[in-house]
């Protein structure tokens, strides 16, 4: 299945929560390995599971229509790893796996949550890029927007600017939409 390309906007109802929350968790720096510059936190299934369960219940309502807490026979996840990522312009330049820039994941879905205040810049957003990696579409880097696409599309960031860049990046893998059973008495 190919996923198509949905844009949510207000994302959080109280975003500024989520900025406050996301300055008391600990961040990782990438290792040489990494295909990411700059710092992340733990999946949120493991540091906020609340949090998590409604962000995969949102996208899941986009895509499919349903919430994933109330369906949850109907929807399977293999895997969901969302994680707050920061990232400095430094960081950006000078990252070692540069070939990675625009790059597919493994993911069915992947996705970004844009958490920088005041700010609508479509040159510091995400970029999806056909299979020659031209340029196909430009998404916003809009505060408290949502922007999901399908992982196995060329996708990455537009650029950056000198401010640090706070997202939520997300990736849920082998999605399996089975059919609902209905029950008769």
């Amino acid at each position: 299945m190919i996923y198509p390309t949905v844009i949510k906007h207000n994302f959080f109802p109280e975003p500024k929560n989520i900025i406050k929350y996301s300055k008391t968790i600990e961040w990782h720096k990438s290792a040489i390995t990494d295909n990411w510059p700059g710092l992340r936190s733990d999946n949120l299934c493991r540091i906020n599971p609340q949090l998590h369960g409604e962000i995969v219940s949102c996208i899941l309502e986009l895509y499919f229509g349903e919430k994933y807490s109330d369906n949850w026979k109907t929807i399977d996840i293999e895997k969901s790893d969302i994680r707050f990522h920061k990232i400095k312009y430094e960081d950006w330049v000078n990252h070692n796996r540069m070939n990675t820039r625009i790059h597919k994941d493994e993911a069915d879905l992947a996705g970004i949550i844009y958490l920088n205040e005041n700010v609508n810049n479509e040159n510091t957003g995400t970029s999806l890029y056909n299979e020659d990696k031209k340029p196909t579409l430009k998404i916003s880097n809009n505060f408290n927007t949502l922007a999901c696409y399908d992982g196995k599309v060329y996708h990455g960031a537009t650029s950056l600017d000198k401010e640090e860049r706070l997202t939520m990046v997300i990736f849920l893998t082998k999605i399996t939409k089975h059919k609902k059973l209905e029950y008769y008495n």
